[in-house]
């Protein structure tokens, strides 16, 4: 396809811009209809979706009447040699450039243009992801001037334009479903989900997180009185002053008693903050908060470290050597971002009203 096109003259840049501005297929459809006739003139314009087939069509429209659409859809669609080399090769065909000319006259789809004073048929392919789900459709009237080699270079523009106007919305579309299922999924999850910016703007807290901070009327942390958009402060603070990924505060309600464990972590290259919240239910429990992160196995360890214990007396209490204390340790260390017993033995008690008694 060598014929060259001059688009200083006609409407193209109108239709590229206007169709950059599109945020639905509607809109993109509406674009099309108002405009591409300046780009590529016609007596007949058409613009077809296709589902996982092109028989029938998701979508028809054009400018056409209503009984030609339905003769064209019972009669010339099987036999339309034109749409037949469009689907094949993925590029603009048309009836006197690309065709034979015995093949276009014997067609059912030109008999149906005929009836409707049209010869010449043009038609383009939309595509997503490689596969024709559409096409463009040009039809210019009896006694009119064919289609050629530029008027194929156009359609294959504007077809190319329509087709990533479409996956950009399609992309947009998915991404604002793949939202709400993560946001779905969040409110289910029993722990409360704040995510901010790194300035402490909060951009999204689950349903527990609402309800968690609910009950905190009046309650103060270790930064100043409570609200979503505080609750990581603490911890950019500690991300600002050491250059670290995680850190830990706490907040309590005065009048109830309620303690919260904050445990935020630093996304430096998506500049946000994950905040999980987790409430101290039974300050009498020797095990750390219910972070999801330790198993069963770890948090006896971490608490019988809590009670300053020895690694050779824990090892007899557990039941287990002394390197495989060790060996634990190594991985409670790692899980909540310690580096020493002593910052362990200060995480678990930070969930605690009480003080830690040394061997109890």
């Amino acid at each position: 396809m060598s014929g060259k096109v001059d688009l200083t003259d006609n409407g193209f840049f109108k239709f590229a811009r206007e169709l950059n501005d599109t945020q639905t297929i509607d809109d993109v459809r509406d674009v099309y209809f108002a405009t591409v006739e300046e780009v590529l003139p016609a007596d007949g314009i058409g613009f077809y979706r296709f589902a996982a087939d092109t028989d029938p069509p998701l979508e028809r429209s054009s400018t056409l009447s209503d009984v030609f659409m339905h003769t064209y859809e019972e009669q010339g669609r099987r036999d339309d040699p034109v749409l037949e080399a469009v689907l094949a090769h993925g590029l603009p065909a048309d009836s006197h450039v690309m065709l034979s000319s015995l093949r276009w006259h014997s067609s059912a789809a030109r008999s149906i243009l005929l009836s409707e004073g049209l010869s010449f048929s043009l038609e383009a392919p939309i595509t997503e992801s490689g596969s024709v789900v559409g096409t463009i459709n040009f039809a210019r009237a009896t006694g009119g001037r064919p289609f050629r080699e530029e008027d194929l270079s156009l359609a294959r523009l504007i077809s190319e334009h329509l087709s990533l106007a479409i996956e950009r919305i399609r992309r947009a579309s998915g991404l604002v479903e793949d939202a709400y299922l993560v946001h779905g999924a969040l409110d289910r999850f029993p722990h409360g989900v704040v995510v901010s910016d790194i300035h402490g703007k909060k951009l999204f807290a689950n349903r527990s997180a609402k309800r968690i901070m609910g009950f905190l009327h009046g309650a103060s942390g270790n930064y100043g009185p409570v609200n979503l958009e505080s609750l990581v402060d603490g911890a950019i603070a500690e991300f600002s002053e050491s250059g670290g990924q995680t850190g830990t505060t706490n907040v309590c309600d005065d009048a109830s008693g309620r303690k919260i464990i904050v445990r935020s972590y630093r996304d430096s290259v998506k500049g946000s903050v994950v905040s999980l919240l987790y409430e101290v239910v039974d300050d009498e429990s020797a095990e750390l908060p219910a972070w999801g992160v330790l198993s069963p196995r770890e948090q006896e360890i971490a608490a019988l470290v809590s009670q300053g214990l020895t690694t050779k007396y824990i090892a007899q209490k557990a039941f287990v050597s002394e390197n495989t204390v060790k060996q634990h340790l190594k991985r409670i260390f790692a899980k909540t971002s310690v580096h020493n017993r002593a910052e362990l033995v200060q995480l678990i008690w930070s969930s605690r009203e009480r003080s830690p008694v040394p061997g109890e």
